[in-house]
């Protein structure tokens, strides 16, 4: 492993950056027959059972839940879950919604979900509201087959190109990217949602876990802190839009971030203050701690880095925060074309 430079712990704390309105539930707590005060039941039924949350009803019911704490439109908005099936289950999904209104239960909703009936999710399904049957450009639900069918997985979920692009990414339960799938076509739609929810959709008695919504930047920290003697691993997403698909990225670290930050071309901005951590994650691009922080952009910009400490790591960095900033880069002259936000990660005891 490449270690994160000594000189670091002699940097003092990092600024604290903007607000960003976030939720996060493991549900790590005894089992009970409801999700706790923080979610409306907006129909069915969901438990918590064995430290997650499960769909309490068997075949393909649609129960659906809301987070309470959490109220930003569609647009800016992002939900992540881990989901899994029930063991001897014949019909069975998972998924999430943004813009959920829980009155009329439209929203963005993504579904995936066993298609075929052998045990494993399968396919994925875009829905103009639960249980809609629709997508907001058409009669029917918009839906892609996963290039390998799933036990278990990691589902998020958000927004591109001005709120007319709904955009799901698959992991499988290791991490491994499925696919980013998209649907177009919701801002013409009348019924566009109006919902500030966000929230879980299951069938069957489907497993959540680790449900979070954060208000959707440039750059988003998931979680937003790591303990150290615990370990762990926080999701730097990026998502800088169709515009920069198939360019250069280049994710980038610093005790401190930094407003507007160090001009690094006409117009753009890093909004860090360089350091060693800086000039360290420059230096050693897809070294652990980190991986994927330099590459290319995907589907609608997109691309993934992980932070990800083993148990035990770097205990003296205890009580630091750090920022993470990234660039996407135009080929054509290598120059940064636009900037990230700065999105900081802190480091527990």
């Amino acid at each position: 492993m490449n270690p994160i430079p000594s000189c670091l712990l002699a940097f003092a704390l990092a600024t604290p950056a903007l607000a960003q309105q976030a939720v996060f539930d493991d549900f790590a707590r005894p089992d009970s027959t409801n999700l706790g005060p923080n979610w409306f039941e907006g129909n069915g039924d969901l438990v918590i059972q064995a430290q997650a949350a499960r769909g309490n009803i068997p075949f393909a019911n649609d129960t659906w839940m809301s987070h309470t704490g959490f109220s930003q439109p569609y647009t800016q908005a992002k939900a992540d879950v881990r989901f899994a099936r029930f063991p001897s289950d014949p019909l069975f999904a998972a998924g999430l919604v943004i813009g959920l209104d829980p009155n009329t239960w439209s929203g963005v909703a993504v579904l995936v979900q066993d298609n075929n009936l052998d045990g494993l999710f399968d396919r994925i399904f875009f829905n103009a509201a639960i249980n809609a049957g629709a997508w907001f450009s058409q009669s029917t639900p918009i839906f892609y087959d996963l290039p390998s069918p799933i036990a278990a997985g990691r589902l998020t979920v958000w927004s591109e190109n001005g709120g007319d692009l709904a955009v799901a990414r698959v992991e499988d339960d290791a991490g491994n990217l499925q696919g980013i799938f998209t649907a177009a076509g919701i801002v013409g739609s009348p019924f566009a949602p109006t919902g500030t929810r966000a929230g879980i959709w299951v069938r069957g008695r489907s497993i959540c876990d680790d449900f979070q919504a954060l208000e959707h930047r440039s750059l988003d920290a998931f979680p937003a802190a790591l303990s150290l003697s615990a370990g762990g691993s926080a999701t730097l997403d990026l998502s800088f839009g169709s515009a920069q698909t198939g360019r250069p990225y280049l994710l980038l670290a610093s005790l401190q971030s930094a407003s507007p930050g160090l001009s690094v071309g006409p117009g753009v901005f890093l909004p860090l203050a360089v350091d060693a951590l800086t000039n360290w994650t420059l230096q050693n691009p897809n070294s652990p701690p980190y991986s994927a922080t330099l590459g290319l952009l995907g589907p609608v910009g997109h691309a993934r880095a992980r932070l990800s400490l083993p148990p035990g790591s770097f205990p003296a960095l205890a009580g630091l925060s750090i920022a993470h900033a990234a660039l996407a880069i135009d080929p054509s002259n290598l120059t940064p074309a636009v900037a990230s936000n700065a999105a900081t990660v802190s480091l527990l005891p």
